[in-house]
């Protein structure tokens, strides 16, 4: 039961924002959304909340916001500037949806005055003297809308969320434990949506869990005590470990402790007196931490999420025998807020991939997050957006990387282990003229021994000479100084461009090779023997212009023959000497890689 698509068009900053939430398989890929301060995230994080508050309202009795309220102001005061109305939708994957309209004018006068013809189909759910209109199916798949809230968690950590310093003296009363108290009622959750300090729910909890693993889950087993003369001799039980849920709770509890602490030894939970009732660490039988709750900043802020969402499944209806077994949805405003370098790019990635069937959907500004996610689930294993156009971007996009060092530079205590990460993980970039140079130059290092030369860069696909000089003019200037890695701009032979290099970023153009056949393009890498090869197969790939003459102002021309590439049959001429070139036909492309090679080792 976990989000499948959210649209918002003309909210904010958001003017056409469509999301459909990634899965691999049954299960859901974290999501994390990026951007600029007042790019949206916050707002987009908004609606998804009210969706679940929304949705809460119609199953439970103690909800965040009372029934009837709304969680996010509904207003045209919200309408993006310079537009007349918005529109947003949330749908989860089993078709809850909870959708909203906000208008300048009524609708009636809207389509009077403006002449506005729907784009939307349920435009005409809006009663014609309505400026706003909401809609909610929950109520109308109450079963459904049962099991989102009752079998798995729903959170949402907004970013103020807070906890007290451990050393602050409010008599300590924070960092004591006492029994969490249930209320046994019908439309009852005793859960909450929002956290914003669930320290000591947590802590109680814990304290909870400790005495029901002691009182319900001890086993044991019956030993004979053997006594000289007796024929029936007594049996004494003997300690035998830990079986039930909450063994299992406990387990996962410790699961995530060890990643927080970086231990993988003999850890346990202690509890402390009745007079000082603390959840300690105990290794090897020895206090290790003596108060869990009195971590650093960082430490608190990850033991609190993530127990949170062990300690909401618990209370869930939800079979739990391991981390595996949660499932829900997880919304975290700037995770990565009081968090050390090491715990961005090392901790954070990997608490979240111990929740495989969790939803997690975060914002972040830290590029070592992201590059940190990147290290522990691989490209393909999560997604990250970027507002306010919700573009799919990658963890290593580098003006990202620029953004971090610019706010970072100046600041010596992180400027070189925020920089040196970027080093490692950011490689050259080489942009070509299109996706048949790529795929000519990925064919061409299989044949000429390259391949661990394209291992070392980005191709990328530059959509045209125009578009590479856009991206050098964008660079041709200050920013190129604090780049995290060169950037090549490679043209093809044919542009009448310049050799020319600004700090890290570097133009070059193929040499044209004169007595190849093809003149244009990248083709003109191929000799004519190839070429000719080619015209026996496919002649349709190969346009001949046979020599001619023209007269201008008097003056006879003659224009000798020539042979170019079909633009038509670009593509397919790529396709067949992928498919079947040989070394030789792929001999030209050796000027290309000794280019970069040239660029990259310099």
């Amino acid at each position: 039961m976990l989000f499948k698509k959210a649209e918002i068009d003309n909210v904010g900053p958001l003017a056409s924002l469509c999301v459909n939430f990634p899965k691999a398989d049954d299960s859901p890929k974290p999501l994390i959304v990026v951007g600029e301060n007042g790019s949206g995230k916050s707002i987009f994080l908004a609606h998804l909340v009210n969706t679940l508050v929304v949705g809460k309202q119609e199953v439970y009795e103690d909800v965040e916001v009372e029934k009837g309220k709304v969680f996010k102001y509904r207003s045209p005061n919200y309408i993006k500037s310079g537009e007349s109305y918005s529109f947003s939708s949330v749908e989860f994957e089993s078709g809850e949806k909870v959708q909203e309209w906000q208008l300048s004018l009524t609708r009636n006068e809207f389509e009077e005055k403006l002449g506005y013809t729907a784009p939307r189909r349920e435009w005409n759910q809006i009663p014609g003297t309505e400026y706003s209109h909401f809609i909610s199916s929950f109520r109308g798949n109450l079963e459904n809308t049962k099991k989102i809230f009752k079998q798995q968690c729903c959170l949402y950590f907004p970013v103020n969320r807070f906890e007290e310093p451990g050393w602050l003296n409010l008599t300590n009363l924070k960092s004591k434990a006492s029994y969490t108290e249930l209320k046994k009622i019908t439309g009852y959750s005793n859960r909450d949506i929002i956290c914003t300090s669930p320290l000591k729910n947590n802590i109680n909890w814990l304290l909870d869990l400790i005495f029901d693993r002691q009182a319900f889950d001890i086993q044991t087993h019956n030993v004979t005590l053997p006594v000289q003369g007796n024929p029936n001799p007594p049996m004494i039980p003997v300690f035998a470990g830990y079986r039930g849920q909450s063994s299992n709770i406990y387990e996962a509890v410790l699961q995530v402790i060890r990643v927080i602490l970086n231990e993988e030894g003999n850890i346990r939970l202690g509890a402390g007196t009745r007079q000082n009732r603390q959840i300690s660490v105990m290794k090897d039988e020895q206090v290790w931490v003596p108060n869990l709750f009195q971590l650093s900043t960082g430490e608190v802020q990850l033991v609190n999420l993530f127990l949170s969402i062990i300690r909401d499944y618990d209370l869930s209806e939800g079979e739990f025998n391991n981390l595996n077994d949660i499932k829900g949805v997880v919304i975290i405003d700037e995770i990565d807020a009081h968090l050390h370098a090491v715990h961005q790019k090392d901790v954070l990635p990997k608490l979240i991939k111990s929740f495989p069937n969790v939803q997690f959907i975060v914002t972040s500004h830290a590029p070592l997050f992201l590059l940190g996610m990147e290290q522990e689930f691989g490209e393909d294993g999560f997604e990250i957006i970027n507002l306010p156009n919700g573009k799919k971007v990658a963890a290593n996009d580098f003006s990202e990387f620029i953004a971090a060092y610019e706010a970072f530079k100046e600041t010596t205590k992180h400027r070189e282990e925020i920089f040196s990460e970027i080093q490692e993980h950011s490689k050259p970039i080489v942009f070509v003229e299109g996706d048949y140079d790529i795929r000519y130059l990925n064919k061409a290092a299989e044949f000429l021994g390259k391949t661990n030369l394209l291992d070392c860069i980005q191709l990328k696909d530059g959509d045209g000479f125009g578009n590479l000089d856009k991206i050098w003019k964008s660079y041709n200037n200050s920013v190129s100084e604090v780049l995290p890695n060169k950037i090549i701009l490679l043209y093809d032979c044919d542009t009448n461009k310049q050799d020319i290099q600004k700090n890290l970023v570097f133009k070059r153009v193929l040499p044209s090779i004169v007595d190849n056949p093809i003149s244009i393009g990248i083709e003109n890498l191929f000799s004519e023997d190839t070429i000719n090869k080619i015209e026996g197969e496919n002649p349709q790939y190969i346009d001949i212009h046979e020599e001619s003459s023209k007269r201008v102002r008097g003056v006879e021309t003659n224009i000798p023959a020539s042979k170019t590439v079909n633009k038509d049959e670009k593509g397919n001429m790529c396709s067949w000497l992928c498919e079947n070139g040989t070394a030789e036909d792929f001999s030209g492309f050796e000027t290309a890689f000794n280019i970069i090679e040239s660029i990259i080792n310099g």
